[in-house]
């Protein structure tokens, strides 16, 4: 009884690790720089689709430091330093790093103190 019980608990742990990669949440990103999207995660696998810097695409899976991508055509795989998780659009933000158009405020003891910009 023992023994089958470690069996049942070590075949259930295989499936997991086994199975971790595909089940990876979806979640966005952006592209950092133009790439070719492969067919499989290999740097010599055929290229299916290609991705330009600041597109948007739905990460489904992940494969050592490489992506799989969702996208509109072939979907297929990038390598990790394609992808960015957090998107800087220049134009966005003022000299300082705040959001251009939107508003900067400091709250004191006695007194709050904002600056705000727009268009």
């Amino acid at each position: 009884m023992f023994n089958r019980t470690i069996k049942t608990a070590l075949i259930a742990a295989a499936v997991v690790v086994a199975t971790a990669g595909a089940s990876f949440a979806s979640t966005w990103a952006y592209v950092d720089h133009d790439s070719k999207v492969k067919k499989f995660h290999k740097n010599g696998s055929e290229s299916v689709n290609y991705v330009e810097e600041g597109q948007k695409v739905k990460i489904v899976g992940s494969w050592g430091n490489w992506y799989k991508i969702q996208i509109p055509g072939k979907d297929g795989w990038v390598k990790s330093s394609v992808i960015s998780f957090d998107y800087y659009d220049e134009d966005y933000y003022d000299d300082y790093g705040y959001p251009s158009g939107g508003s900067f405020c400091i709250n004191g003891d006695s007194a709050q103190f904002c600056l705000s910009g727009g268009y």
